[in-house]
């Protein structure tokens, strides 16, 4: 059976917006494995659905906390605490926030370092930009 056989064998699916109410749907799939479902104050998932209801696909727009601007003066970034006493009441003012996980765009190795021995991980993935601020264009031939 080749690529062709198997999509005409599969049910069409259809996509629509998962509303907050079904959030529990998402409870068993890989998407909500590491850190379960989405708060329905913070996400908009659409899912991908056969005619019976199966879930065969998912994808989140997710409101997260990027943290970013991160900068100490020359003069007291080795001798002070100053990076630390930022870490530190970053921690406590996200925690009083309720605001359970963040991330940030490191570039430099040295502030990689930082960051991980601060508590951070660095995730296996690369970070990628989508730009809707411009008007549509017609995308090239054969991509989605």
């Amino acid at each position: 059976m080749n690529d062709t056989d198997t999509a005409t064998a599969l049910a069409p699916a259809t996509v629509r917006q998962l509303p907050p109410e079904e959030y529990d749907r998402l409870a068993d799939l890989p998407f909500a494995a590491r850190y379960g479902v989405p708060d329905p104050r913070y996400a908009a998932i659409l899912v991908a659905e056969t005619p019976d209801g199966t879930i065969v696909g998912v994808w989140a727009a997710l409101t997260t906390v990027h943290l970013d601007g991160l900068w100490v003066a020359p003069d007291y970034r080795r001798a002070t605490a100053v990076a630390a006493k930022l870490l530190r009441g970053m921690k406590a003012m996200l925690r009083e926030l309720g605001v359970l996980h963040s991330f940030t765009l490191v570039q430099d190795p040295e502030v990689l370092n930082m960051a991980i021995k601060a508590g951070f991980q660095r995730l296996p993935t690369d970070v990628c930009f989508l730009d809707l601020s411009a008007p549509p264009s017609t995308p090239p031939e054969g991509a989605a």
